[in-house]
């Protein structure tokens, strides 16, 4: 259990709980949280006219926020929405993928009056259990809306990629710039090529390289470690990594050569780097604001009759404020980021390493 300053004065309790490997059992424990809303500290949830009222939720995560990437902004987001919302969240990080039904309805058992099943392949299992249980979950990247019951969160990666990509462009002195993804991963491939876009809108000139540490190497930072290095020998000196755990590795590789900035993606890398000058910036996940949205749609009755979006334009991506970004990328990158808000740009979702390979090929024509 762990203990987080709240706003002003307030102190609240965050209940972390941990899946029992040996029996695949949660243990959940919830916390009351000071100044919960309307003082409602009860273990229940009012049903009101509209819908639930939510005094406690839960987040559901495969690994824990040491990834630096999609375990740590899930994580983060919630802590944000309970935060502003003034109620207790229960955080299940290392859920693994094993036993995700399991998981997510000892959770709903433990009083979550909303869960989200932070991880694209707990869709299926999610939708299970809020039929099961009837309890609203916020699920991510793929399914279908559930009017009362689940609602998908996509992220518009592209749109941040393209952002990094004009970051990029404006640091290499090599012109050759690397991107490196852990897996074969929908937000990846949106995201590489948006990269790549953006590149080219500055320099069409710079050779963009792209490598894959395998089909599903989230967390292999050995291999990520490798694929960056080999990155680097190909003459880039500048790396975009989107990894999960493999992000690890890339760090290793890119403080082992000097001359050599990074861009990491998601989360926050700071603490993982001994030399923080090394981190251009960071696309920057921002769940908590879709998170509070959610949780206010369950309480109107309205969850589930739509889905959530992160983008440039609503906040949700941004590029990490670092003093390596000079005011001349900065000015670039808002420039950039009114035309994606006005449609005047249109980064490339691409699906497929495929479209990412015609992306880079095409050189911005």
């Amino acid at each position: 259990m762990f203990t987080f300053s709240s706003r002003g004065n307030q102190r609240r309790v965050i209940t972390r709980v941990a899946v029992l490997a040996t029996t695949g059992a949660l243990a959940v424990s919830l916390a009351a949280c000071s100044g919960g809303r309307g003082g409602d500290e009860s273990t229940g949830g009012a049903t009101t006219s509209a819908g639930t009222t939510v005094s406690k939720f839960a987040l559901v995560a495969p690994e824990n926020e040491s990834d630096f990437g999609w375990n740590q902004a899930g994580l983060l987001g919630a802590d944000q929405a309970a935060t502003e919302l003034g109620i207790e969240v229960t955080l299940v990080p290392d859920a693994g993928w094993d036993n995700t039904e399991t998981v997510l309805g000892q959770v709903a058992d433990g009083g979550a009056q909303f869960i989200i099943a932070h991880a694209s392949g707990y869709g299926v299992a999610a939708t299970s259990v809020a039929d099961a249980k009837n309890v609203p979950i916020l699920i991510q990247d793929a399914g279908e809306n559930i009017p009362g019951k689940i609602a998908v969160t996509k992220t518009q990666a592209q749109e941040g990629g393209y952002l990094a990509g004009i970051a990029a462009a404006m640091t290499t002195k090599s012109k050759t710039i690397g991107i490196v993804v852990s897996a074969d991963d929908l937000n990846w491939f949106k995201m590489s090529a948006g990269f790549a876009e953006g590149v080219y809108s500055v320099d069409p000139s710079i050779t963009v390289l792209y490598t894959s540490v395998g089909p599903a190497a989230y967390a292999d930072a050995a291999g990520g470690k490798t694929a960056t290095e080999q990155l680097i020998a190909s003459g880039a000196d500048v790396i975009f990594g989107m990894g999960d755990g493999a992000t690890h590795g890339y760090l290793q590789a890119v403080e082992a050569a000097p001359g050599v900035k990074y861009i990491a993606d998601i989360g926050d890398v700071t603490s993982g780097l001994s030399d923080p000058s090394v981190l251009l910036t960071s696309v920057l996940w921002n769940y908590g604001p879709t998170y509070v949205q959610a949780i206010k749609d369950v309480e109107a009755g309205t969850f589930g009759e739509a889905g959530y979006e992160l983008t440039t334009e609503n906040g949700g991506l941004s590029l990490q404020e670092t003093d390596q970004l000079t005011p001349e990328m900065q000015t670039a990158i808002d420039t950039a980021k009114a035309g994606i808000a006005d449609g005047s740009i249109v980064p490339t979702p691409a699906t497929t390493p495929d479209e990412v390979a015609k992306v880079i090929a095409a050189k911005g024509a």
